[in-house]
């Protein structure tokens, strides 16, 4: 990373543009602040308040009961294996949904305040407020990708859909979900209503816009897929997406961390699995539901007056998800274009560097750090003057934070600041 303090051509010091500090504060006095601030209390007193209904008041048990548990069990009868693991879908799967959120929500601010920014401090060096968010952020979305990723994977090894597409959609709507597809697949869309949630409450970035649409296309096609049980070919988008969003969340912890060479390689095994998954794969998953859903699913087909299975297709189902999922290669492919500007960077020797974010944070890293730096410039002419500075520089030196000991004598950071 570049350092926080920039200088002019004449070797003055620049000071800091004031205008994204003053951003900040306004948006310190908002009540979406306020709602940021206390994400843990809040969600942690929602939390109690529903477990200890739940397990400790045996008449409360009645009102949480389908916060707790999955609904819709298929009748004893109508299965053949495992009878008691088989759900079919409907609206009460949003409690579950809603008890995701608030889980999420609660995990995601507590492992951020009590364990990833600590470790970011003691392990990795990372003093600035910014960057220790930052940290925190990535290591809890390496955190949920990787172990989404996982677990998908798990399920699509024991899937009849493992290396076979056509099974995808053969035999379609495959209203029979096992409990723990299901349970993963409300996760998934937990996580994604939390992540608009999150991204709403927070300070907006730059990026803001294009995260927001990404999130809204994700959550429609999440939610419709759910509803019209297109949850196969979901489940196959859902990896895809989590495999890549793991490796690039290691990379940025890679970055923040300090470990340039090792951000630099991670990056490059980031951009061969983007264009493979995302533009390669993805790609492929489309051609061949456009392709093969007519003959595949023809006896699934709406026919007018018929009414005798519990969801049928029409072309107009169809070319809404194809829009949905067309809309969503379309961020995916100006996301490529800002990669593209960061390989130019590895490549040329500047380094990996998240274009989407980053020379956001540097600014914010400016306003927090010049004001503390510039304490230790002094021009001074006289030989014996400058040692006096010396002299001083060492004792204040002794007393100084962790930040502060990083500034060199000319009032810059340490680049890993």
């Amino acid at each position: 990373m570049t350092s926080p303090k920039s200088t002019s051509n004449d070797g003055d010091t620049k000071m800091a543009p004031a205008d994204s500090n003053e951003s900040y504060m306004l948006y310190q006095k908002t009540y979406l602040a306020s709602i940021e601030r206390n994400q843990v209390s809040i969600s942690r007193f929602i939390l109690l308040s529903l477990y200890i209904t739940h397990f400790l008041i045996p008449s409360g048990s009645k009102y949480t009961h389908k916060f707790m548990n999955l609904q819709y069990q298929h009748d004893v009868n109508l299965t053949i294996k495992h009878p008691s693991s088989i759900y079919d879908i409907g609206w009460d799967d949003s409690y579950i949904i809603i008890h995701g959120i608030i889980l999420l929500t609660f995990l995601r601010s507590f492992l951020m305040i009590n364990v990833f920014e600590p470790f970011a401090s003691k392990f990795c060096h990372i003093y600035s407020r910014k960057a220790k968010i930052r940290f925190a952020e990535q290591s809890w979305q390496f955190t949920y990708y990787g172990y989404s990723f996982l677990f998908g994977l798990y399920l699509f090894i024991k899937s009849p859909y493992y290396f076979n597409l056509d099974n995808v959609y053969i035999g379609w709507p495959h209203y029979q979900l096992k409990s723990e597809f299901k349970l993963y697949y409300l996760m998934a869309t937990s996580f994604w209503l939390q992540q608009i949630f999150v991204l709403n409450i927070e300070q907006k970035r730059k990026d803001h816009f294009q995260m927001f649409s990404h999130h809204i296309i994700t959550c429609c096609l999440i939610i419709g897929s759910y509803y019209y049980y297109f949850t196969r070919i979901g489940h196959l988008i859902l990896m895809i997406m989590d495999s890549v969003d793991t490796i690039f969340s290691f990379a940025k912890l890679l970055k923040y961390a300090g470990f340039n060479f090792l951000c630099d390689v991670m990056f490059f095994i980031f951009l061969t699995s983007w264009i493979v998954l995302r533009h390669g794969v993805y790609n492929y998953l489309l051609y061949h539901v456009i392709s093969r859903h007519k003959i595949l699913m023809q006896e699934s087909q709406c026919i007018e007056g018929v009414i005798s299975l519990r969801r049928c297709w029409t072309e107009n189902i169809f070319n809404v998800f194809f829009g949905l999922l067309g809309g969503l290669q379309i961020i995916t492919c100006v996301w490529m274009y800002l990669i593209i500007k960061v390989a130019y960077k590895v490549i040329t020797g500047t380094g990996a560097e998240d274009v989407r974010s980053d020379d956001e944070d540097e600014e914010e890293e400016e306003e927090e750090e010049v004001p503390l730096v510039k304490e230790d410039i002094v021009v001074s002419t006289d030989e014996d003057d400058e040692e006096d500075v010396k002299e001083k520089d060492n004792e204040d030196n002794e007393e100084t934070t962790p930040i502060e000991k990083e500034s060199s004598s000319d009032g810059t950071l340490d680049e890993k600041y």
